[in-house]
């Protein structure tokens, strides 16, 4: 397989999964298209407003090295103690905040993050501005945001087209046999945003559904029987598992 084919392997993955309704907002789980864990599937007109592109900005930060069911547990209590907001987040202190999301782990770290972002946001006027958007090497200079939680804040939070790679994005690509294993972030981004169209809908649907075939199917041990991608993977078709 090679990267010209990468837009098989989205279509693919699509007509297996369906629409997975990434970034997930739970201020808006159980209303409207939402389901009861903030999922939108086939819906890219959210987020809507400074609110749900603070939240996802936040949901960011928080969902580093963790679950984002513990993420969830850690929204739902800012959003019921009224603390989802630039302001709420500014009048804590970095224990108090800490203590606020603790389940996300790294607490300590994460406060300091959060609030970090947080400044950031307020400085650059971002709350109130409609039409601002971040540029992602000044998201980079912050303490603690590294590429894959930048690239998820302007992709998800701002729509901007900007491909997401995670650890289940590295080792799709080196199974599939698209890379050999070990490339930078930026080589591998480079390797999808050098085959896809530079679309906002195709980015975000696409990352999504990475997740979703490397939680089901291509874990550490992977479940090669029923994978829709096991035709064309190197790993299956070569005898490696």
């Amino acid at each position: 397989m090679t990267a010209s084919d990468l837009m098989a392997v989205y279509r693919r993955l699509l007509e297996s999964f369906g629409p997975q309704g990434w970034w997930p907002l739970s201020s808006l789980a159980g209303r409207g298209s939402f389901d009861d864990r903030g999922y939108h599937r086939g819906d890219f007109s959210y987020p809507r407003t400074a609110e749900q592109r603070f939240e996802i900005a936040m949901g960011a930060v928080l969902t580093q090295n963790t679950t984002w069911k513990n993420v969830e547990r850690v929204i739902e209590k800012l959003i019921d103690r009224e603390l989802m907001t630039p302001g709420a987040i500014l009048g804590c202190s970095l224990a108090e905040l800490g203590e606020y999301i603790r389940a996300s782990g790294y607490y300590n770290q994460k406060a300091r993050k959060l609030i970090t972002l947080v400044e950031f946001f307020a400085n650059e006027g971002s709350v109130s501005g409609a039409n601002w958007k971040p540029q992602r090497q000044h998201l980079l200079n912050l303490w603690g945001i590294g590429a894959e939680t930048a690239d998820s804040i302007l992709l998800y939070a701002y729509k901007i087209p900007s491909f997401v790679i995670d650890a289940y994005t590295h080792r799709l690509a080196a199974r599939l046999g698209l890379v050999s294993g070990g490339e930078s972030y930026d080589r591998l981004q480079s390797l999808f945003t050098g085959s896809l169209p530079r679309e906002y809908e195709l980015y975000a649907e696409f990352h999504a559904l990475i997740v979703r075939q490397a939680k089901s199917y291509c874990g550490r041990k992977p479940l090669c029987t029923d994978c829709p991608l096991r035709s064309g993977c190197n790993y299956f078709t070569t005898g490696l598992v």
